[in-house]
């Protein structure tokens, strides 16, 4: 059974969603990622599983394959922030429902995070700079590729080729002043 299995995350509505074989047969209430630390956003897989995480992460841990830091789906020795923007971007269950969960998921599981990457809705998406990494670079790393400044897969990481990317589509769209992607760039990207 763990093969037809597949996850969908809904940022919006705060759900975390079992499907069968593409039907729909569980849903349960999760915590997201806070505006400063947004839960990203994708197509991942699960990459771990363990039945003793550390305390705070409940009593289990269903890793994901997100390169650029450590986010899973796990419990919670915090219940009351389920229903909220209260993780460091990882995906909060009440231990009863992470529990019941995880005999369906397998390494390779699919796992899809809809919603906003720049962290709770209605936050505005912070200035980005060289060096950043998470969701929001990758998501302007995905604006540039499509629009052709970026050459390679996005990866969620600011280095030497985004940098580029960023001044380039900077020094095409008459924009002066310190290399970064703040609320002018976001308009010309399209968000």
């Amino acid at each position: 059974m763990p093969e037809r299995i597949s996850i969908i995350i809904d940022m919006d509505r705060l759900t975390l969603t079992l499907f069968d074989n593409g039907e729909p047969f569980r849903q349960f209430p999760v915590a997201m990622g806070k505006y400063e630390t947004p839960t990203p956003v994708g197509n991942w897989k699960i990459a771990s599983q363990d039945t003793n995480p550390p305390d705070v992460m409940g009593t289990r841990w269903l890793g994901l394959n997100i390169p650029y830091g450590q986010y899973g789906i796990h419990g919670t020795n915090a219940p009351h922030s389920i229903g909220s923007f209260a993780s460091h971007g990882c995906i909060r269950m009440h231990n009863a429902h992470v529990e019941e969960i995880f005999p369906f998921v397998i390494p390779g599981t699919p796992v899809t995070i809809i919603g906003t990457p720049f962290g709770a809705p209605g936050t505005l998406p912070s200035i980005l700079k060289f060096g950043d990494k998470g969701p929001d670079v990758l998501e302007v790393q995905r604006a540039l590729k499509r629009l052709g400044y970026l050459k390679w897969t996005p990866d969620g990481f600011w280095g030497q080729g985004t940098e580029k990317a960023v001044k380039q589509f900077r020094e095409d769209n008459g924009l002066t002043g310190n290399n970064i992607v703040n609320d002018k760039v976001y308009t010309l990207l399209g968000f």
